[in-house]
């Protein structure tokens, strides 16, 4: 080899040396995305209540309770249950329950997504005539954290109760408005 062939060389080798070119770098991390938030879930009366005899002979009434369920804070949750609780003096007198299996078939309303609102009317069959106090208490399950907690439908959201001599017949217990 000729001297400007070992100079030409030399050069190249101390180039790559040198770390100008082509060297490795550390990749960039992927972005951190912001943590998935609780669900924040309120339930409120939507109407009217309706109390009307019920149109099967094994209950003695029936109670349409028009809701809305929102959740405002981004989250995410299930629907899990509806209880309504029938109190007389303070004494729970009677109780009866929607469960998730209703609450899901069609059309299914217990996934209750960010920032989102829906409303039922809820139709409850109960045998118990003297009562003072409805408690309408909803079931939900955050989806981020599968804490699991209760939301209070307050009395005073429905904008009035009326009585109605027209049996109550509904293909399932609960209904989308």
């Amino acid at each position: 080899m000729n001297r400007i062939g070992t100079f030409v060389l030399a050069l190249g080798l101390a180039a790559a040396g040198c770390g100008g070119g082509g060297g490795t770098t550390s990749p960039t991390p992927p972005p951190t995305l912001p943590p998935t938030p609780s669900a924040v879930v309120t339930g409120t009366g939507n109407g009217v209540i309706t109390v009307a005899p019920s149109a099967f002979s094994t209950w003695c009434c029936a109670l349409r309770m028009p809701i809305r369920v929102a959740e405002t804070a981004g989250g995410r949750a299930k629907w899990d249950f509806a209880r309504l609780q029938l109190l007389s003096a303070g004494v729970e007198v009677e109780r009866a329950e929607i469960g998730s299996t209703v609450l899901a078939s069609p059309p299914d309303v217990t996934n209750i997504e960010g920032n989102s609102s829906l409303t039922v009317a809820l139709i409850f069959r109960v045998n118990a005539p003297d009562f003072d106090t409805l408690r309408l208490t909803l079931g939900m399950t955050d989806k981020t954290t599968g804490r699991a907690f209760n939301v209070d439908v307050p009395f005073n959201t429905f904008s009035d109760v009326v009585l109605s001599n027209i049996p109550l017949v509904a293909p399932d217990l609960k209904l989308t408005d």
